[in-house]
């Protein structure tokens, strides 16, 4: 059974001191208020913890970016999204992307493999692909089975994620938003044509729209929001860190980044964090864990990775030397949401980014900005895919909302 909500229609009767208030501070938050800011808006960032915590899914030294997807609207964005990036590393002199190349590695029959080639091809943007005796002679620090294929694709990188989100909030103060930290958020409520954000401490702000991204804490929010179930879904997740014997074959120019797109799933990275250490992770969906609970390296699921990399790495010591945890939040089909409220436009809605999401972060921040402050009704908007739509998730007998951008 849904429930019901119903909010009141009154006027707001003090002006609004804010544009937009967005909740959360991680990467897609951060990269909402700089765009934001950046277009003149009175701008208000709100985080319950401070700038790069390590409690959600946008802490690390590392992200992967690359313009090879299995869905063509991701694909078909990538140069967009690398330009913004590019665009940000020049207005704030930092070094955020580096270029290392990709492998994209499975049967060659894998779904997702067969896909990304044929969305890369669609688009025209080139790529190699290596037979198993190839990838063997290029790349001898991998070991896969000889009836394997590759996909190499030079357009694929490294995001330094926790520079990258602390970079987004200090533009976006410097185009004059207002960061507040260590402020939870306790609920967002519509109020006439504005907004009502409350916090944990009781205190009041009012502003003409929201954008909430709150990571793995959305449903707190959207079961308050929202008349129907968004399915999110919080996994705990795990990196490591492994020695290279050989540091110069495992670094940027001769170790690309790779994925694995065989079940397991794993990927890792040339060194790049850590002096002489090749970060590999293994995806895993089985545990789901509360956002606010303990953090503990899962033993059994580094063993796993152990034994992966044991197999597959032969030039990396398989005993990590570090491990880290984080946090992923996923809708059944790992596609995101973004939208706004159906009920009340005001309020923009983001969730559902962890496991692919951090290099899509500042094209989804535009994308924000741009769906709380155009008309209700347009969906013609750079980054907008009809697979964003919370709509999908409402049951049949509810109203929903058909977008034809």
């Amino acid at each position: 059974m849904t429930q019901s909500h119903s909010y009141p229609h009154r006027p707001v009767t003090t002006q609004p001191a804010y544009d937009l208030i967005v909740v959360g501070a991680g990467g897609v938050g951060s990269a909402a208020a700089y765009h934001a800011a950046r277009r003149g808006h009175r701008v208000l960032l709100l985080e319950q913890f401070t700038i790069g915590h390590t409690r959600g899914s946008s802490h690390g030294g590392s992200r992967i970016i690359r313009y090879t997807h299995d869905r063509l609207g991701d694909t078909a964005q990538m140069p967009a999204t690398f330009a913004l990036w590019r665009e940000l590393e020049q207005l704030s002199g930092v070094a955020l992307l580096q270029m290392t190349g990709g492998l994209y590695i499975g049967s060659m029959d894998e779904p997702w493999l067969r896909r990304s080639r044929e969305a890369l091809t669609a688009l025209g943007f080139p790529f190699r692909l290596l037979s198993g005796d190839d990838l063997a002679a290029a790349y001898p620090q991998w070991r896969f089975a000889p009836d394997w294929v590759a996909v190499e694709q030079n357009d694929s990188g490294i995001l330094a994620a926790s520079t990258c989100v602390a970079t987004l909030a200090a533009q976006a103060q410097r185009f004059g938003a207002q960061l507040r930290e260590q402020t939870p958020v306790a609920n967002i409520t519509p109020d006439g044509d504005g907004v009502i954000v409350r916090t944990a401490a009781g205190e009041t702000l009012r502003s003409d729209r929201a954008i909430l991204a709150a990571g793995p804490w959305s449903s707190r929010f959207l079961r308050e929001l929202v008349n129907f179930t968004v399915p999110l879904r919080v996994t705990h997740q795990q990196v490591a860190y492994f020695a290279a014997r050989d540091v110069a074959a495992h670094s940027v120019g001769r170790f690309p980044l790779f994925i694995v797109t065989e079940a397991p799933h794993f990927y890792g990275f040339p060194i790049f964090e850590r002096a002489g250490l090749v970060k590999v992770a293994l995806e895993q969906s089985e545990v789901t864990v509360d956002p606010d609970g303990p953090r503990a390296v899962d033993s059994d699921l580094l063993d796993r990775l152990c034994a992966l990399v044991a197999q597959h790495l032969p030039g990396l010591d398989p005993t990590p030397l570090h491990v880290e945890t984080c946090l992923y939040t996923e809708t059944p089909t790992r596609e995101f949401v973004i939208d706004r409220h159906p009920d009340h436009a005001q309020i923009v809605i983001a969730a559902g980014f962890s496991g692919r999401g951090f290099k899509h972060t500042i094209a989804v921040g535009h994308l924000l900005v741009d769906l709380a402050t155009h008309p209700a009704g347009d969906y013609a908007l750079p980054f907008w895919q009809n697979s964003y739509a919370l709509g999908r998730f409402a049951p049949k007998s509810a109203p929903t909302h058909t977008y034809d951008p």
